[in-house]
């Protein structure tokens, strides 16, 4: 078996001559090393194809729906073209010279897809919300539930051949709409559905570039710029962050955090290696106050780091999967002293409309109170005013976004 991986990368040209995008589509295969593959002159990296990259579709109309379907089905008809020399060689299997110099029947197979999870969205016809490998629901993304059923792409598929007319009112097509819904799938079918000896589900892979440095770093370190402010601890980050002494290997940051507007998945790999001993030293000599929120968020961002390092081991036995599982369970048992730097904007506008009612009403009942007691009562209204501002932000806001949810799958992967 020759064991198939293929990538692809919806790419920004330039923002200049009409917005030019590309979609390319690479193939390689998975029995190379790393450090062969990686490097340019080896050619290990082929160039299979440009995809169609249709126009952006605002409305939501009966013609733009249409149209929607049209583009899924052209993206399915490309990528049909595309993996049929593998179809017919993974089922009856292909000579092909190997590095002894000898001839071997040879069964190329897909085993995998690298890309982020947009791209995966659009290949595997399902909502952004939407978990590519398993059919979680989206209020429980940001938890550690426990595992759900493996998605079945031929049943939605079966579902939809059988329901040509979604939008009727017969009890099938009722079904048909529950379970895109329940399950977030678009309509349209996976690209991925049909490629033999293939189970599709298993093809999405968790990989550390987009799940990790592109995605839960960034995050995180946005919840810390946010908890810093709160406790005026971002000149002391900023600080030691610049002060960082050059390492072989390691790149010593010139700017602070704050002051850089995008960064790039290396430097978002560099960010791991120092990020928690620049974080203890900011959070250095805590009043009495800030003694357990300071050493619950030095737990949550330890675990997740450690929990990066031992997903880019190599070869795994069963004592570093269970360092894993650990390392992700402190990580989402002790996440929830960020929560309040989670708000999204509809919550923040409810948080200011409770603000100014709450101001409203007491400026109202200050104006009985006696000027004695109005300093004490002014004090009592803004501690009473702050205690309904966080329960609203914590009763709104949570970690249910798909990237929280995809390191669940990295020990499936192993």
């Amino acid at each position: 078996m020759v064991p198939i991986i293929g990538m692809s990368d919806q790419t920004n040209l330039t923002n200049f001559s009409g917005d030019k995008k590309a979609w390319p589509v690479y193939m390689t295969i998975g029995n190379l090393p790393s450090t062969i593959r990686n490097r340019p002159g080896s050619m290990a990296i082929l160039l299979l194809g440009l995809l169609p990259i249709p126009p952006k579709l605002a409305k939501s109309s009966r013609a733009d729906k249409l149209q929607r379907l049209i583009n899924a089905d052209t993206l399915r008809g490309v990528f049909e073209l595309i993996f049929a020399p593998l179809n017919g060689a993974a089922r009856e299997g292909a000579p092909i010279d190997c590095a002894d110099g000898k001839i071997r029947r040879c069964f190329p197979i897909m085993s995998g897809w690298i890309a982020d999870h947009m791209e995966n969205v659009t290949l595997h016809g399902i909502k952004s919300n939407a978990c590519p490998k398993c059919e979680v629901p989206p209020e429980e993304l940001g938890s550690r539930a426990g595992h759900h059923r493996a998605r079945d792409y031929a049943r939605y598929e079966r579902y939809e051949r059988e329901n040509p007319s979604l939008d009727s009112e017969t009890h099938d097509a009722a079904h048909a709409r529950y379970t895109n819904e329940t399950h977030g799938i678009k309509r349209g079918q996976n690209v991925f559905q049909g490629l033999v000896r293939v189970s599709t589900p298993d093809l999405h892979k968790p990989d550390m570039l987009h799940t990790i440095y592109l995605g839960l770093f960034k995050h995180m370190m946005d919840w810390i710029q946010g908890f810093l402010k709160k406790h005026a601890r971002q000149q002391a980050f900023d600080d030691a962050w610049k002060a960082l002494p050059p390492y072989p290997g390691f790149f010593v940051p010139k700017k602070a955090y704050r002051e850089v507007t995008q960064w790039q998945g290396k430097e978002m790999r560099n960010l791991g290696r120092c990020l928690l001993g620049v974080l203890a030293v900011a959070l250095r000599q805590p009043d009495s106050t800030q003694v357990q929120p300071f050493r619950r968020a030095l737990t949550c961002v330890r675990s997740l780091l450690d929990f990066t390092m031992m997903a880019q081991y190599r070869s795994h036995t069963p004592e570093t999967i269970s360092y894993m599982e650990e390392y992700a369970t402190q990580f989402h048992e002790t996440k929830d002293i960020f929560l309040e730097f989670r708000i999204s904007k509809r919550t923040q506008e409810k948080a200011d409309e409770l603000r100014k009612e709450l101001r409203r009403q007491r400026a109202q009942m200050r104006e009985r109170v006696p000027p004695s007691q109005r300093r004490q009562s002014r004090d009592d209204d803004r501690e009473e005013e702050n205690d309904q501002h966080m329960e609203l932000i914590h009763s709104e806001s949570n970690f249910n976004f798909v990237k929280m949810h995809l390191i669940s799958h990295f020990r499936d992967h192993i």
